[in-house]
């Protein structure tokens, strides 16, 4: 993966089990030091059975979140039916290789459930790995040392979307690039279930 020399605001994680895929990501944008918002999206459906996350720049952010939805809508058009997971994942790493010279200042995770969940990760330039669990951003490595101790591939997908909460709050305690909530998407074969925590109360929609 292509290390940046800056650091990647946020904290967004993905978790893959035998029955789903969550993604979770906290809510805060920062810039030079300053909070400007405390409920931003880093999570976004791409379809019924596929959703991406990044942390970065909220602006490269919605600029790739709005491309993949329209290739993957014209996708569907052509084809009738939906992107597979791997494939908006390549399509995903082609746009960000397509930026090699001036990167897009952002890592992404693609998550769905086709046949079976997976779950993909990519850095700037669009190297892609496929992974059972990944967290991206200024708080990863506190998220994922909170992960490495539970994660199983056979655990039930409320554990799975347990664990995630927990180690996104748990960088959200010690990141200041990180903060004000967190948002939740569960990705199983009947589709896409979206959650927002708060940090003082949730909601489920």
């Amino acid at each position: 993966m292509v290390v940046l020399e800056a650091v990647l605001p946020g904290t967004v994680i993905g978790i893959k089990t035998s029955s789903g895929v969550v993604l979770a990501g906290e809510k805060r944008m920062t810039y030079d030091g300053f909070i400007l918002s405390k409920s931003v999206r880093k999570l976004f459906p791409i379809t019924e059975h596929t959703a991406v996350g990044f942390a970065g720049l909220t602006g490269d952010m919605n600029f790739l979140y709005r491309v993949l939805k329209t290739e993957a809508r014209n996708y569907e058009l052509e084809h009738g039916r939906e992107i597979k997971t791997r494939s908006l994942a390549k399509l995903l790493s082609i746009i960000l290789y397509s930026y090699k010279l001036f990167p897009m200042l952002t890592e992404a995770v693609v998550g769905g459930f086709d046949e079976a969940p997976s779950l993909f990760v990519l850095d700037a330039v669009g190297s892609l790995l496929e992974e059972r669990y990944t967290a991206l951003g200024s708080g990863s490595q506190l998220a994922l040392s909170i992960i490495e101790q539970s994660y199983r591939e056979d655990m039930p997908l409320e554990e799975a979307k347990n664990l995630a909460i927990k180690a996104v709050l748990a960088a959200i305690e010690r990141d200041v690039l990180s903060g004000d909530g967190v948002d939740v998407l569960v990705i199983t074969r009947e589709g896409i279930k979206s959650e927002e925590h708060l940090l003082a109360r949730s909601t489920t929609r």
